[in-house]
């Protein structure tokens, strides 16, 4: 990873920012939001900071998917009608921007399309229950529901300020595949990948939990 450095335009205190994928990055010390431009650094605003929880991941986990390493870089806590769950932005050493969404002892690892050609083109929601087809994967789309951002943490790629809406869309494949939509207004993301198992991740770095 390619680290740069600024100063925090609030507080001037250190920021680095660990990956070149990263625009957008959290002040550890006055939780000022920070983007990054071409060759400065601009405050859009605070952070609060984000509710405890009893993850096993943090930022500077690193692990392994699918034998490639990958870094935690930052956080998304995503909250919904009846809960919620972490997104962890990873950056492994292929240079991919990577995913691991942590929802109640379940991850799945996850990374962007950059050829969306395939995907939705209307500004419709597909419907529960129906296929699309993603890097030559019939999937079937198995939840879909309204989200915000609970708060962020960290390195992400792009911004993702407390009370951001998206409508979130799962899909699923006979063998574990994983695919997932984030609809922001008329912006598409989408997300590739699979369920995996804790102990094949690899992780080194986890956050100290009593117990384990």
């Amino acid at each position: 990873m390619q680290k740069t450095t600024f100063n925090c335009p609030s507080c001037g205190a250190e920021v680095v920012f660990q990956s070149s994928l990263s625009v957008y990055a959290v002040c550890k010390y006055c939780s000022s939001m920070i983007v990054r431009h071409d060759v400065d650094v601009e405050s859009i605003g605070q952070m609060a900071a984000l509710p405890d929880d009893m993850s096993p991941i943090q930022i500077g986990t690193e692990g392994y998917y699918r034998g490639v390493r990958f870094s935690v870089v930052g956080r998304m806590k995503i909250g919904w009608e009846d809960g919620s769950w972490n997104e962890w932005f990873i950056v492994p050493d292929d240079g991919r921007k990577g995913w691991l969404a942590e929802a109640q002892g379940f991850y799945a690892a996850s990374f962007e399309m950059d050829d969306t050609s395939q995907s939705i083109k209307t500004q419709s929601v597909p419907e529960l229950g129906s296929y699309l087809k993603l890097n030559n994967q019939k999937l079937k789309i198995v939840d879909i529901k309204k989200a915000v951002c609970i708060g962020s943490e960290g390195e992400l790629p792009f911004p993702a300020p407390k009370g951001r809406k998206t409508t979130s869309i799962d899909l699923l494949g006979p063998s574990g595949e994983f695919a997932s939509i984030e609809i922001e207004g008329n912006k598409r993301r989408i997300y590739v990948g699979h369920y995996v198992e804790w102990n094949d991740l690899r992780c080194q770095n986890p956050r100290p939990l009593e117990g384990w």
